[in-house]
C-alpha cells in the first residue's frame, strides 16, 4: 500500500522504518548549497527538536529514533521522521513547505484502502509488522534494560564512565571506537579523544567545553544515553567482560 512520493520530479526514498530521505528533498528543493541538510541540523532550534523527539523514543530501540544516517549502497543518505521533515522543508521555505505538506496528504489519501479486499490486505500486513515488532521489543528487552539499569535517560558519561557500566575495558573500548573511526585523537600534546562529526550530528556523542581553574581550555566528549546504547549494541559481543 506504501506508494513512493515524488515532489518535483524527485523521487523521496524512504528507509525499513519509513522515515525520508534529506538528501533527495535537499534536491527538490533546487539543491542549493545553502539548503544541505547539515546546515539545517546545525540550527538550535533543530538540534532541540531533536533532542524532543528522542527522548520520546521508548525504549530505545533503532526504529524510535528520529534520524538516522545509511551509508553505501543505493540508499545511502541521512534518513528522518515526518515531523523533521516538515521542519526541513520550513527551514527552506514557506512555498517548499507547502509543496511538502500537500504531496505528505496526497499520499496519506493514496493509502486509504477503496475495496474490502484492499482493507482487509492492509489489516493483514498490519498484524504482519506489529509481530514482527513485537519480536525485535523481546530480543532487545536484555540490552535495553541493561542500559536503563545505569543510564539517566537525560545525563551523558565520560567514557571511562560508559566503559564501566557496560563492563567493557577501557582502552580496549577506545582502541574499537578510534578503530571503527568513531573517534579520533586531536594533534598535540593533549592527544584529547574527539567524536567524528557524522556521530555527534546522529547525537551519540557530545562535547562538553570550558576553562579550567588555570585559566586552560577544554574539551571533554561526552557519550550520550543514545550512544551508550550504540556501543552496548555494537561491540558487547566483542568487549564485554573481555
Amino acid at each position: 500500500m506504501n506508494s513512493m512520493m515524488v515532489i518535483d520530479s524527485v523521487a523521496i526514498q524512504q528507509d525499513q522504518q519509513g522515515r525520508y530521505c534529506l538528501n533527495d528533498l535537499h534536491r527538490a528543493a533546487g539543491g542549493e548549497d545553502r539548503h544541505k541538510p547539515r546546515h539545517w541540523y546545525a540550527t538550535q532550534q533543530t538540534q532541540e527538536l531533536v533532542r524532543i523527539l528522542t527522548e520520546g523514543g521508548i525504549p530505545p530501540l533503532e526504529q524510535n529514533q528520529p534520524v538516522s544516517v545509511i551509508r553505501g549502497g543505493n540508499q545511502q543518505g541521512t534518513y528522518v521522521c515526518k515531523e523533521l521533515v516538515y521542519s526541513y522543508a520550513m527551514w527552506i521555505s514557506a512555498t517548499f513547505n507547502l509543496k511538502v505538506i500537500r504531496t505528505f496528504d496526497a499520499a496519506q489519501v493514496a493509502m486509504v484502502p477503496q475495496s474490502l479486499p484492499e482493507a482487509l490486505r492492509l489489516a493483514a500486513d498490519m498484524a504482519e509488522q506489529n509481530a514482527a515488532l513485537e519480536q525485535k521489543v523481546q530480543a532487545d528487552a536484555p540490552k535495553v534494560a541493561f542500559v536503563d539499569n545505569y543510564v539517566d535517560a537525560s545525563g551523558s558519561k565520560s567514557l571511562r564512565e560508559t566503559a564501566k557500566v557496560l563492563n567493557m575495558p577501557e582502552k580496549a573500548m577506545i582502541d574499537a571506537l578510534v578503530r571503527d573511526k568513531v573517534l579520533f585523537r586531536m594533534p598535540g600534546k593533549s592527544g584529547n579523544l574527539m567524536p567524528h562529526a557524522i556521530k555527534q550530528r546522529e547525537g551519540l556523542f557530545s562535547v562538553k567545553t570550558g576553562t579550567s581553574d588555570f585559566g586552560h581550555a577544554y574539551a571533554q566528549t561526552r557519550v550520550t544515553p543514545r550512544g551508550i546504547q550504540w556501543i552496548a549494541d555494537r561491540y558487547s559481543s566483542e568487549l564485554r567482560g573481555s
